[in-house]
């Protein structure tokens, strides 16, 4: 196990890293600068994030998520299907978008945490904030930002944000109007519980971002900027970016998804160069029947 100095050298890196890869963008350098500087910030996240989760791996949260269900007789419910990111996958997504500074990022059944994690660690986010009903999992989360806070003060700086809050509660009981990015890790999520919160998100203010996996929003209130399919861990899955239209039903002027030239790397099964870091295991419980690309939604 690597020790505190180890892990404080290697997160002022992180710190320094992405504070140069910022100053970049905004000074306009050329793309590949700017991208070495963001592949060598998400090599580093990712090792901070091995250290957060180092004592709830998935294997745990999948335990800690069954035995829920399993005592709840909520066997049934396929909206609860345990399922997490992989680290370099979700890195890409929030690449693409590259928020602005500050906001709120949810995300909506939020597990253990992974995506939040992830999301605090690449981005300047004011609060990053996860929904889970589940007891369990949401437990686990409590003590992962624990765990988060204890590390980060360490190692980052003391202007970055390590705010992260997790609440157990339905998504749909829950007002997230003030998202600037919303996640919602939605492959198991049945017709219904799209649908609803489909509506729910209609409230977000013109300009948010809305990610979701393997079904869309469906709804007219947001437009698709990117619909791409990626190769996952488990398997293939869509990735949908939606952005909240204006008021008066009209497209939001969104600034353009980053170009990332490699995107064939991670549509093909052959092609593994390129390939963004990512943590170990398969994120969905190994014994439930997931359909990753059933029903769709546009």
């Amino acid at each position: 196990m690597e020790g505190k100095r180890g892990r404080i050298a290697r997160c002022a890196r992180l710190t320094e890293i992405q504070s140069r890869g910022l100053a970049a963008r905004a000074l306009g350098e050329r793309y590949g600068t700017v991208l070495e500087h963001l592949n060598v910030l998400e090599s580093e996240a990712l090792a901070l994030h091995a250290d957060v989760f180092d004592e709830c791996p998935l294997e745990v949260a999948k335990a800690l998520s069954k035995r829920e269900r399993n005592a709840k007789q909520l066997d049934g419910e396929k909206s609860l299907i345990y399922g997490e990111v992989e680290f370099g996958y979700f890195a890409r997504v929030l690449r693409k978008i590259a928020p602005r500074n500050g906001g709120v990022f949810y995300d909506l059944g939020s597990g253990s945490g992974r995506a939040l994690v992830i999301a605090r660690l690449l981005h300047d986010f004011d609060v990053c904030k996860g929904i889970e009903v589940l007891e369990n999992l949401n437990g686990a989360a409590q003590i992962i930002c624990k765990r988060f806070e204890v590390l980060a003060s360490d190692v980052l700086d003391a202007k970055t944000s390590k705010k992260i809050e997790v609440q157990c509660n339905s998504m749909l009981d829950v007002d997230w109007s003030d998202g600037d990015v919303v996640f919602a890790n939605s492959t198991c999520f049945e017709d219904d519980l799209m649908g609803r919160m489909a509506r729910q998100a209609e409230r977000l203010k013109p300009g948010t971002y809305f990610i979701t996996f393997t079904k869309g929003l469906g709804s007219d209130a947001f437009d698709v900027l990117e619909r791409k399919r990626y190769k996952m861990s488990w398997g293939p899955a869509t990735v949908f970016i939606h952005v909240r239209k204006n008021l008066d039903g009209t497209s939001y002027e969104a600034p353009p998804l980053t170009n990332i030239p490699d995107d064939a790397s991670y549509q093909s099964d052959d092609d593994e160069a390129g390939s963004p870091p990512s943590s170990p295991g398969s994120p969905y419980d190994d014994d439930e029947d997931v359909d990753f690309e059933t029903a769709s939604h546009d």
